[in-house]
């Protein structure tokens, strides 16, 4: 593959994606034999087992349209099941930092999901995946929302915009990936989902609370949840590496 660099045999069918590559680097510390298959252009690539399990953990990068292009990577070498563990700004109300969010969907304010997908329609994850993930977050005591996401390219400009907007529209959270990766599923043939950590609060125009240093234990939970939910997962596409 051009950009992660990763041949056949690579990659599990079982992935954890995660934005960051030192996430991506901490998910591989929980993983039994992990090598460290590519680095290229800061896109870390693991492969090990978690629990016996074969299981891939990839950086995807910040955005849509990196991590479009390591889906596709993924989903060429075999990918089936794609667990994303990443972060996010909360704006529904109860939504505060140190919760997670289990996407039910999301909502493209983005350029890449826009051209898959011809429309503004919101793109959704695998329902048993999502409550394999949900049902972890609980029982590793984790404040856990599931409802609508929006997936936006600006960082620091449209969540500030138009939070209070979305936030009367049930969304409870603005990040950066999920619907493309969403939209990939489809398209690709693999089933995805989520975990996203608050590590912000976006209470209206220019009122932005940003606090990660308080969230370093859930974001460390929500990488065993999406483990966890790999594992849990019976479907057996998913078993063997490609």
């Amino acid at each position: 593959m051009l950009h992660i660099r990763c041949g056949p045999g690579d990659v599990a069918g079982r992935v954890v994606v995660c934005g960051d590559p030192g996430r991506a680097r901490r998910a591989a510390e929980f993983m039994e034999g992990a090598r460290l298959v590519s680095e290229n252009r800061g896109l870390l690539t693991y492969t090990g087992r978690y629990g016996g399990m074969p299981v891939t953990v990839s950086t995807t990068g910040m955005g849509a349209p990196s991590a479009a292009i390591v889906m596709e990577e993924l989903a060429m070498l075999g990918a089936k099941a794609v667990i994303r563990v990443g972060t996010t700004g909360g704006i529904g109300r109860g939504v505060e930092i140190g919760d997670v969010v289990v996407p039910s969907a999301a909502i493209p304010l983005d350029g890449a999901t826009m051209a898959y997908a011809g429309s503004g329609a919101p793109q959704y994850p695998d329902a048993s995946l999502s409550d394999l993930v949900s049902g972890e977050a609980g029982r590793r005591g984790l404040r856990c929302h599931r409802g609508k996401v929006c997936s936006s390219d600006t960082f620091y400009l449209e969540e500030e915009r138009s939070a209070e907007a979305w936030r009367g529209r049930g969304a409870l959270s603005f990040e950066m990936e999920c619907s493309v990766i969403f939209a990939l599923a489809r398209l690709r043939g693999y089933r995805a989902a989520a975990i996203l950590t608050v590590t912000g609060r976006i209470r209206g125009a220019g009122e932005r609370v940003l606090d990660p240093g308080d969230t370093a234990g859930a974001i460390e939970k929500s990488i065993i949840c999406a483990l966890e939910a790999l594992k849990l997962d019976m479907q057996p596409d998913c078993y063997a590496l490609k």
